[in-house]
């Protein structure tokens, strides 16, 4: 069972399936030749609109649909990513590392934690704040040096460890 299930993850792309906005664009664009053809036709009213808008409706459902399908795979590879039973280099959710490690992700991290730092200081009035202020004040340095690690993007990506720390 084991040998069966690594050669069929071989054969797997690596990486999601393909975006949700695929089938909404083609079933847009057959709904708007459709409606081309009926009107060249001469239907009028409610019968030229129902066949289009149908097609078009069924797009949004398949892209939806798509969309549920890749949040759920990124949820379960981000889930057997987290237990730490995933290698970067030889994984079955290699996609997944990538998209997480990411220069994009990097940068848009590194704004995050960078964002943090006014927020721990002494002079803010107090208020609703996810973060306990007080806790993280003592890491202000820490905080600083992995956004400075996180941004800069000549360091490997090799050396995060997603199971926790740096």
């Amino acid at each position: 069972m084991d040998l069966v299930h690594h050669a069929v993850q071989r054969e797997r792309p690596a990486s999601l399936p393909p975006t949700p906005l695929t089938p909404l664009v083609a079933c847009v664009a057959g709904a708007a030749a459709l409606f081309g053809l009926e009107t060249l036709s001469g239907l009028r009213g409610s019968s030229l609109l129902v066949t289009p808008i149908s097609i078009a409706l069924l797009g949004v459902f398949l892209a939806l649909n798509r969309w549920d399908d890749r949040r759920r795979l990124r949820a379960a590879a981000d889930e057997w990513i987290a237990r730490g039973y995933e290698n970067p280099k030889a994984s079955r959710y290699a996609w997944r590392i990538g998209e997480l490690t990411s220069a994009r992700e990097r940068r848009q991290l590194g704004r995050s934690v960078r964002g943090i730092v006014p927020e721990l200081a002494i002079s803010r009035l107090p208020g609703a704040s996810p973060l306990h202020r007080a806790a993280l004040r003592p890491y202000r340095a820490e905080l600083i040096a992995l956004a400075d690690r996180l941004d800069d993007l000549e360091r490997p990506r090799q050396g995060f460890s997603l199971s926790g720390g740096c």
